[in-house]
């Protein structure tokens, strides 16, 4: 459970804490030696609140897998103006502005929150997706967790008063003020 990942980020060396992070993202589809893979290619990364984590138009050398804290993807509308697209704060999700991963990235994504998150170098996964029905499995799995989550914020966003908006996100976010 939850519990199980953020100890598995306390505890051990840095590729035995990776490979349990992996492991709980992972499940039963991708196996332990994919895993290692994935672990030796990984590295924690912090970031400070209101810090970029991926620029609007760049593309990403590492996929990021939330550790611990909240970020945004947001863009910015005709007039400049940020606009919030999605929330996450839930570890083991992926923190990604864009389905694919070997384009330029058409949003941000920024801290909320004192973040940390897993990095995985993209040639790793890039290499691995070639080869492993199972990383591709895990990889459609977290498309459909994004789009439901996506699609939360934005019924939110459309269909609630301001007031309700930020009860929700209050509710959704702990401790976000």
């Amino acid at each position: 459970g939850e519990g199980n990942y953020r100890r598995a980020v306390q505890m051990g060396s840095d590729q035995t804490k990776f490979a349990a992070l992996i492991r709980h993202i992972g499940g039963d589809l991708i196996s332990e030696d994919e895993i290692e893979a994935l672990a030796v290619a990984s590295r924690l990364r912090h970031f400070e609140k209101g810090e970029t984590i991926i620029a609007e138009g760049e593309v990403p050398p590492e996929l990021f897998i939330l550790v611990s804290g909240v970020v945004r993807g947001y863009l910015l509308d005709a007039s400049g103006k940020e606009v919030t697209d999605c929330v996450l704060g839930t570890p083991g999700m992926v923190a990604m502005p864009y389905a694919r991963l070997d384009v330029p990235s058409p949003s941000c994504v920024q801290a909320l929150s004192t973040t940390v998150l897993l990095a995985v170098d993209m040639s790793c996964i890039d290499s691995l997706l070639k080869t492993s029905l199972g990383l591709n499995k895990l990889y459609i799995s977290i498309l459909q967790d994004a789009w439901e989550m996506h699609w939360e914020v934005e019924r939110i966003s459309r269909q609630c008063t301001a007031r309700e908006r930020y009860l929700w996100f209050l509710e959704k976010y702990p401790g976000m003020e």
